[in-house]
């Protein structure tokens, strides 16, 4: 059968009908290319390691924060970390947070997010096309760099769980009209511009920054170009430039800034969450290997280069920076032909930087950071990155940078392709299928990484449920795979968390689980028969449930092992009252509240409490400025309030109130005293509150304590203890 030339496809297909041709060809290789992904929809969804569960929450959470800010809301996430919530980004991925509002009516989270990963490869690969053809006037070449940069392995091992790095696909588009205000100006083309960076920075703010480096590139590029063209500084020719520029400006952040607001009030203030410790950027920098390495979910090569991959610091998608020895050997040779062309030089500087910017602030040689008998690392380019750009320390993966690198790559290797195709006109399609097939090959990642949807059909029942209340699940916090699924759980019942997984949060979001009676014991399946409360943790069980609307402990057989299932179930079985077993199938066990028997006689430590530690074999908790305990009695009563307390370096006055009312002041002294106070409780709930009056101080701070305990310390109290027996 003879392939019909070039002349007769441009005859058959042009305008819309070739956008079309292109447009469902790539539908075809993204079907192709990621199987079985489209064709699991409904059932399961493109992941590997646990993180696309917690992507569907976030997705899922947008819509809740904003039908129920009596509940939550999108600056502050109440829904996970139960009771006290974390601050949260509100707009990670404002893009597909905002189509998934639009679809959440009429489709599963799941299946939106299958849909969603999908369209990133689609529309990657159609934005390439579009930039390549109207930078080298040929369809093919344009065809061939939009299967490079869709399906280059950054992409495909990002797509395994990283959904806001996943959707690149308005780089290109944002790239293409940033060309157009180079070579043609003009203000349509300048609010093109400003739109399609607005959408970058709704993909993910990391690549926001990273266009926003391009495009200041691009700034100073246009301007040396036109002093060498004009052999001089020309002030109307710079003017021009800048207004093209400010007018770009204006239209984007007139939409990023309400965006992004959040996020650099949080990144301006002391209590900086998201910003990472500096060796995390070491760790999660690209390897000098990773460069010639296939994926490691390629069919063929990915088992030989896993031992290799394994030496690299990070993990795999963060060293995804393979850009195929086929796109590599294309893009040196059109970068070489079109060594002349201001343009092609730009996008080879482009890969240039941004490759170099992806290795982080040190380099990485096989997983080394430190060479020689003499120690020596190397310093990076992105070293200066990390001093002078603002924000750009919030970044810990700089590995993603490489997908600029990657369209620079794309582009030079369009370049090379149409170079080609001009030499050997009579054979384009043989030799784009020639070289699509090397490329592919390179690429090549199926079958893609799957996981089930099989939520257990308990959640599916207490999303009936409209009551707001708490569910305590175990292990959420104590093991991450378990924890991603269990918040992914949340999207079908919709009800609040207690602890949860979160990859940047203050460090307070941890307090509630370790510092609350018998909720840290069944968290972190500890065996702790007594706090600094003379009682037993399993005698307030139910109280604490009670007291903090938690309905449901549910048990994961799948996340625990048999010794620690057996430990929890036969520590349930100790708590008075019995909590009754509501539900059990072969993933579950739910033990409920006892609502027939409400034992609310008991003492619980509220909020402002250390960690336990042990002194002398007694359990004791450090509070800082103020702690709070709770008690439960059944009656109104007059009892004694004790307790042993120890001041911090010296003696420090604290005042105690009850219910919001001073019932004393008392002074502390540097070594342990015993404490008894007369207090009259009423019926219910009380609240009391311990008050360090001087407030505290950190070991860290004072040399002579040889101390690296970071903590504010106050006071320091054991053996409380609150007689309820007594009329």
């Amino acid at each position: 059968m003879k392939i019909p030339d070039f002349t007769q496809i441009k005859r058959m297909f042009s305008g819309w009908k070739l956008t079309g041709l292109v447009l469902l060809l790539y539908v075809v290789f993204t079907v192709i290319l990621t199987y079985p992904v489209a064709f699991t929809i409904g059932t399961a969804i493109p992941n590997w390691g646990g993180d696309a569960f917690q992507w569907m929450d976030t997705l899922w959470y947008t819509n809740y924060a904003i039908f129920h800010p009596e509940i939550t809301t999108l600056t502050h996430n109440n829904m996970i970390y139960y009771p006290t919530g974390i601050p949260v980004t509100p707009f990670p991925s404002a893009f597909n947070q905002i189509i998934t509002l639009v679809l959440l009516p009429i489709c599963q989270i799941h299946v939106i997010y299958s849909l969603l990963w999908l369209l990133t490869f689609i529309l990657a690969a159609f934005g390439t096309y579009l930039l390549v053809r109207y930078l080298t006037h040929n369809d093919y070449a344009a065809f061939l760099a939009g299967i490079i940069f869709a399906f280059i392995p950054y992409h495909l091992l990002h797509g395994m769980g990283h959904l806001g790095a996943a959707t690149i696909q308005w780089i290109p588009f944002c790239a293409l009209f940033f060309m157009k205000v180079f070579r043609e100006g003009g203000i349509k083309n300048c609010i093109l511009a400003g739109i399609f960076y607005i959408l970058v920075a709704m993909s993910d703010t990391q690549y926001m920054v990273f266009m926003g480096i391009f495009i200041v590139l691009l700034f100073i590029y246009e301007n040396y170009v036109n002093i060498s063209s004009n052999r001089g500084f020309k002030f109307e020719a710079h003017k021009s430039i800048l207004i093209k520029y400010l007018i770009i400006g204006v239209v984007a952040f007139s939409v990023i800034l309400p965006l992004t607001m959040s996020d650099i009030q949080v990144a301006s203030s002391e209590g900086n969450y998201l910003k990472p410790n500096a060796t995390e950027v070491v760790t999660y920098s690209t390897d000098l290997m990773s460069f010639f390495l296939p994926s490691v979910l390629h069919p063929v090569f990915g088992g030989l280069v896993e031992p290799v991959n394994q030496n690299f610091t990070g993990n795999a998608a963060e060293n995804a920076t393979y850009i195929g020895y086929t796109v590599l050997l294309l893009s040196i040779f059109g970068l070489y032909v079109f060594r002349k062309d201001i343009t092609a030089r730009f996008w080879g500087l482009i890969a240039i930087i941004f490759s170099l910017l992806s290795m982080g602030p040190v380099l990485h040689v096989n997983g080394e950071t430190v060479f020689t008998v003499f120690k020596i690392s190397v310093p990076l380019p992105h070293l200066i990155l990390y001093y002078l750009v603002p924000f750009i320390e919030n970044s810990r993966t700089t590995g993603r940078f490489f997908i600029v690198a990657a369209l620079a790559f794309a582009v030079l290797a369009g370049y090379g392709c149409s170079e080609l195709l001009k030499r050997y006109d009579t054979k384009k399609i043989i030799i784009v299928i020639i070289l699509c097939a090397f490329i592919i090959f390179e690429y090549l990642g199926v079958p893609y990484p799957t996981s089930p949807i099989d939520p257990p059909a308990f959640y599916q029942k207490i999303g009936q449920d409209p009551d707001h209340y708490a569910l305590l699940e175990i292990p959420v916090t104590a093991n991450y795979t378990a924890g991603v699924n269990i918040i992914y759980y949340q999207t079908i019942h919709g009800k609040a968390i207690v602890g949860g997984q979160s990859a940047r949060t203050l460090k307070t979001a941890y307090y509630f689980e370790p510092n609350t009676q018998f909720i840290r014991d069944l968290t972190f399946n500890l065996s702790v028969p007594q706090d600094i409360v003379n009682q037993n943790d399993t005698d307030v069980g139910n109280s604490i449930l009670h007291y903090y609307n938690i309905r449901y402990i549910i048990l994961h057989k799948n996340y625990l092992s048999e010794d620690q299932l057996q430990a929890t179930e036969s520590y349930l079985a100790q708590c008075n009252p019995l909590l009754p077993k509501v539900y059990e199938d072969d993933s579950l066990v739910v033990y409920g509240q006892n609502q027939t028997l409400q034992n609310d006689t008991g003492v619980v430590l509220g909020t402002g409490w250390n960690r336990i530690e042990n002194y002398a074999g007694t359990p004791s908790r450090w509070i800082s400025n103020n702690a709070s305990i709770l008690v439960y009695s059944d009656n109104a009563r007059f009892t004694w309030l004790n307790f042993t307390a120890i001041s911090f370096a010296k003696e420090r006055p604290i005042s105690i109130a009850l219910n919001n009312k001073s019932i004393g002041s008392y002074h502390i002294a540097p070594s342990y005293s015993n404490v008894s106070i007369p207090i009259e409780i009423h019926k219910g709930m009380n609240s009391l509150d311990i008050i360090s009056q001087e407030g505290c101080e950190r070991p860290v701070d004072n040399v002579s304590y040889n101390s690296m305990d970071t903590r504010c310390l106050g006071i320091a109290l054991q053996n409380i203890s609150i007689p309820l027996s007594m009329e």
